[in-house]
């Protein structure tokens, strides 16, 4: 078999199957013991991902664990920022902080101009996983949406409110409309480097979509999502490469997110309310149970997905996916259960 007869870029081609493709945002993570084995070999997650030869083995432990329909990069949406000089680490038990934070907007100005080729162990640990796998398994490359990542590089670090960077914004809208710009065209040419180097699919992560209103998402990271995904699009190297859009906990419907021109939107595992005869023919859907539920017991598990499953039965290009990623408290053998439940269907 080739990657052309995956059964998931045919879903991403808004065909209609019998039994959806399925993989998990962070399939590779904390939840699996072999993941954690390897973990503990290194300090700082970053340099772990540094690494291209352990990214593949990451990369590769949940397809042989589960047999899972895709595989996704292993790394960070944190390199462009890191790469730009911002000075990223992530100290346990906080998550990722800021050397050198976005501060004021001459730190916007005297940003350098972005070399993609600062992540070339990205581009390596792509070369090397896309060798690995199986070759009717498609590689998802990815990166996080400019709003995502100006937000983290304003704050400084995770936050639960981000109010520095909503305070920032505000005060300094032409520079953070700036960052945004440099964050974009660096996004762009961070992808296109991927797709060089074998993904087949592209995921973009508005992992902080949730933090803007309905007007505020329009123009601080919508606008953006769309010259992204247009600058894919209208490039020859790129235009082949489905596109995957991920917004957490949104402000505003689907039909907005189909907007973007994302081949596939990535459904938050709380959306209910889908305009399916709106985005029928316009969009795959990728999604979204709630990865709580996979800390229950199977009973449990299995109800949930049937209701999952009806949503989604003659909707032509779905994806079973979790509506957030896998968290480190769930169990490898719940997310095997899910996997062989669905396709026991």
């Amino acid at each position: 078999m080739k990657t052309s007869d995956s059964i998931f870029l045919r879903a991403l081609n808004k065909e209609s199957l019998e039994i959806p493709p399925i993989w998990y945002m962070r399939q590779a993570g904390r939840y699996m013991p072999e993941y954690r084995a390897v973990r503990k070999k290194f300090r700082n997650f970053l340099d772990m991902c540094k690494n291209p030869e352990v990214c593949c083995e990451l990369a590769l432990q949940p397809i042989n664990a589960f047999n899972l329909d895709a595989s996704i990069l292993f790394s960070d949406i944190l390199t462009i920022p890191d790469a730009f000089g911002l000075g990223v680490e992530f100290l346990e038990g906080e998550g990722p902080v800021f050397k050198n934070p976005i501060k004021t907007p001459k730190d916007i100005s005297s940003l350098p101009e972005f070399n993609s080729d600062d992540l070339s162990y990205v581009y390596e640990a792509v070369s090397n996983i896309k060798r690995a796998l199986p070759k009717n398994i498609p590689l998802i490359g990815f990166c996080g949406s400019p709003w995502t990542l100006a937000a983290y590089s304003i704050e400084g670090r995770s936050s639960k409110d981000f109010n520095y960077t909503k305070d920032f914004i505000n005060q300094n809208n032409d520079s953070a409309h700036l960052f945004l710009e440099k964050l974009t065209n660096a996004c762009f040419l961070y992808l296109k480097q991927q797709v060089q180097a074998g993904a087949d699919v592209i995921q973009i992560f508005d992992s902080w979509a949730n933090l803007l209103n309905a007007d505020q998402y329009e123009a601080y990271s919508m606008g953006y999502v769309k010259k992204l995904i247009a600058l894919l699009k209208e490039d020859e190297q790129t235009s082949n490469a489905p596109i995957i859009l991920f917004a957490r906990d949104p402000s505003f419907n689907t039909n907005k997110m189909a907007e973007s021109n994302a081949d596939c939107l990535s459904l938050f595992w709380n959306i209910d309310k889908i305009d399916k005869s709106f985005l029928q023919g316009k969009v795959a859907l990728q999604g979204n149970l709630n990865p709580k539920v996979l800390l229950e017991d199977n009973d449990l598990i299995e109800a949930e997905l049937n209701k999952v499953l009806d949503m989604f039965s003659k909707y032509p290009g779905y994806i079973f996916n979790l509506g957030h990623g896998i968290t480190p408290d769930i169990n490898p053998d719940k997310i095997k259960f899910l996997t062989e439940l669905i396709r026991s269907k």
